[in-house]
């Protein structure tokens, strides 16, 4: 059992093998200065044909707070989120890819700032070493679905840090790329109160991407099921408003800080 100010770190893998100890490596650092949460890390190996695992599996034995999930199959980066959380025993919980693409100054300001509200967003200043056309689809993406929700953040498809218990009363249906949006649209259409602050990523083009037509396909199932959702079948579950908390400087987590209230 994890203390109250605690923090799940999964990270969803697949064929990682070239960058899976970096992730971990940067997880540990950003961890080793935050020392006030504890911090448990999830690899969940969805399938991986490479040597993901065993690399995984060999660090685990030197990170006692490092468990290994495998899928025995590829089953899409949803599925893979949602046993995460499924296993999650940290009160805290955030997802970052396998590719290292967090940069550990990012991931320590998200760590030390876990507590500050309900959801902690960040979003990238330097999508140009994505390329335009990874530019261009995120950037239709996130305005398609801050219009269509009303929800006025920077990055809708962004790492963010959430409560594990209102993940798991969440009805989360997504198998793929969807599963982030998904989340910041159900918690925050229920009043969550959120925040965001800036970072720049550090993987570009050659990092993974999740563009394939079946993500396709799912996106706009899942963009047509969430307006279902929010506006018709759970319309009065959906109705509230979320209330921004301002990102200014660092929270320190021994004032007290992590008594945060869930949305009702």
């Amino acid at each position: 059992m994890m203390t109250s100010r605690s923090l799940t770190v999964a990270v969803p893998a697949l064929n990682e093998e070239q960058n899976i100890a970096d992730t971990i490596d940067s997880i540990v650092t950003a961890a080793s200065k935050v020392p006030a949460l504890e911090v448990e890390m999830l690899v969940v190996d969805d399938g991986s044909t490479d040597h993901t695992a065993e690399i995984v599996e060999d660090l685990a034995r030197v990170h006692p707070n490092l468990r290994l999930l495998r899928n025995a199959s590829n089953v899409g980066l949803g599925a893979s989120i949602r046993r995460a959380i499924s296993e999650a025993r940290g009160e805290k919980f955030l997802f970052i890819p396998g590719d290292n693409d967090m940069p550990v100054s990012t991931l320590e300001l998200l760590f030390a700032n876990a507590y500050l509200a309900e959801v902690v967003m960040c979003y990238f200043h330097n999508d140009e070493i994505r390329g335009r056309v990874r530019f261009l689809v995120s950037n239709l993406f996130m305005l398609i679905y801050t219009t269509a929700f009303d929800l006025y953040v920077q990055y809708i498809n962004g790492p963010a840090v959430y409560p594990v218990a209102l993940l798991k009363a969440l009805d989360l249906r997504s198998t793929r790329f969807s599963i982030v949006a998904e989340i910041n649209v159900k918690l925050l259409r229920q009043g969550a109160t959120f925040a965001e602050m800036p970072s720049n990523r550090q993987t570009g083009l050659h990092g993974s991407t999740s563009f394939s037509l079946k993500s396709l396909a799912e996106t706009l199932g899942m963009f047509v099921r969430l307006l279902a959702d929010v506006y018709w079948l759970e319309r009065e579950r959906y109705a509230r408003r979320p209330r921004r908390v301002p990102f200014g400087v660092s929270v320190k987590l021994d004032q007290g800080t992590g008594n945060d209230s869930p949305a009702r």
